[in-house]
């Protein structure tokens, strides 16, 4: 299935045809269900299926490990879980779920519906169309709830910042069930009649050949992405111009890598910026690109940007303080997580980031406001990860930061001290069994002690990390 193709008539056909076989299953209409897969040609049919039922779609990730997958279940009681047939053989035990799953043919893809043994149906959000799964402040994911009319408006936003039509093909290799994927590539397909080429892999010279070829006219990368394209080995690099958008998000995209891009592949990277929350905020101009390598471009279309300080008042152009995004894409409340009971505001988001806005709207980013690390996109917390460490016997005490790996990528760093005898690749294997992949520290430093601030209190340092 590898080069299969559904024309839209076959992606609501197929769409139509699992609802049937979903509803006589007993998947009742107006359920809450989480739907969990990596890219594929099954991906769009089947969440068409669930949304022709009238569910509420939980979008989650398939990477998530058992806590952040029971977290889900134990708080918002889903009534089921449309999942690849192979994911439901891990998580049906996890879940309790009954043993006679639902196989359902998705467009070549075998996806499974799992009936929790027991729920009460709740209704994490009576006028929720989708809710995406995103993790907090404390490690737990937040569940944001998005109308029907929030995905249309970040569809529209998409849209016609881009300018996408019928004739453009959207190559995504970044995951569809993450907010970047799905929203610049699942809702601005669904809504603009492009053509979308999700990949579940990425294979450097596979996708220069696409964008140079013309076949794929807008890319959905991230920095690693980019900077393998760089580095691949050519007899001659091709130009990569007649690309209308080469889009980057989930990371801070460096200036040297632009620069190294633009002159091996004469075309400018345009950094992406936006929220679960927010949807789509800002993208940089292909053509002003070179003149602002390390702006996140200008607001997308239908979203109003401003910098405030601490109080909340709005400060002048030039002046540093929080993002704030405001607009209708903006989702107005949790359903699960810290907040869940906190709206996000009436079309309001408070970004957490602190950024600066030129004279001519283009936004600036100055870091985060908060401790989270940021792998890949994938928000971490240090201090769930500290837990899970301090969990594995061997390990007395643990303390966890970002750290650069030296190619402008975050990754989760540990550092610990032991009770009994373990070993770096001991520990990490722990973790595994614990954590979704990207949760994982890249390096488990093993010390005599940890280093502490005039208090006591355990302060890992940037300066103290050794990678």
């Amino acid at each position: 299935m590898a080069d299969a193709t559904l024309t839209f008539a076959e992606l609501f056909a197929t769409a139509e045809r699992a609802a049937r076989v979903l509803r006589r299953a007993g998947v009742a209409e107006r359920s809450y269900v989480v739907f969990a897969a990596p890219n594929s040609l099954g991906f769009v049919p089947a969440l068409l299926a669930l949304w022709r039922l009238s569910a509420t779609v939980g979008l989650f990730s398939p990477l998530n490990g058992p806590s952040e997958l029971l977290a889900v279940a134990d708080e918002t009681r889903p009534s089921g879980y449309l999942v690849p047939t192979a994911l439901a053989k891990s998580w049906g035990p996890a879940l309790g779920a009954r043993a006679h799953e639902l196989e359902v043919d998705i467009a070549g893809a075998s996806f499974s519906f799992l009936f929790p043994r027991a729920t009460d149906g709740n209704e994490v959000a009576a006028d929720a169309a989708l809710i995406k799964y995103t993790s907090g402040s404390t490690g737990r994911p937040k569940g944001i709830a998005l109308t029907a009319d929030n995905l249309l408006a970040e569809a529209e936003a998409v849209i016609k910042t881009l300018g996408i039509t019928p004739a453009d093909a959207i190559l995504a290799p970044v995951p569809l069930c993450h907010s970047y994927g799905f929203d610049l590539g699942g809702l601005a397909m669904l809504r603009s009649g492009a053509t979308l080429v999700p990949s579940d892999v990425f294979v450097a010279r596979r996708v220069i050949a696409d964008l140079a070829e013309g076949r794929c006219s807008i890319f959905l990368g991230v920095p690693t992405m980019y900077r393998m394209l760089v580095d691949t080995r050519l007899a001659s690099a091709p130009s990569l111009s007649a690309a209308r958008y080469l889009l980057s998000c989930t990371a801070p995209l460096s200036p040297s890598l632009i620069a190294a891009f633009h002159d091996r592949f004469d075309a400018a990277i345009c950094q992406h910026y936006g929220s679960s929350e927010a949807g789509a905020v800002t993208t940089h101009l292909p053509s002003a690109v070179l003149g602002r390598p390390d702006s996140v471009g200008q607001a997308m279309q239908n979203v109003t940007l401003a910098i405030s300080d601490l109080s909340g008042l709005e400060v002048a152009r030039g002046l540093e303080g929080e993002v704030v995004v405001s607009g209708p894409a903006v989702a107005r409340r949790y359903v699960m997580g810290a907040a869940h009971d906190r709206p996000l505001g009436d079309g309001t988001f408070r970004m957490g980031d602190l950024g600066v806005i030129d004279t001519d709207g283009f936004l600036y980013l100055r870091g985060r406001m908060d401790q989270m690390i940021n792998v890949g996109g994938f928000k971490v917390s240090p201090v769930e990860v500290a837990q899970v460490l301090e969990k594995y016997p061997p390990v007395n005490e643990a303390a966890v930061i970002g750290a650069s790996d030296g190619h402008g990528e975050e990754v989760v760093y540990a550092a610990v001290t032991l009770r009994l005898a373990a070993t770096e690749t001991e520990i990490i294997a722990f973790c595994r069994s614990q954590l979704a992949d990207y949760k994982v520290p890249r390096r488990i430093d093993i010390r005599d002690e940890l280093p502490r601030g005039p208090t006591g209190k355990i302060r890992l340092r940037p300066k103290d990390v050794r990678l």
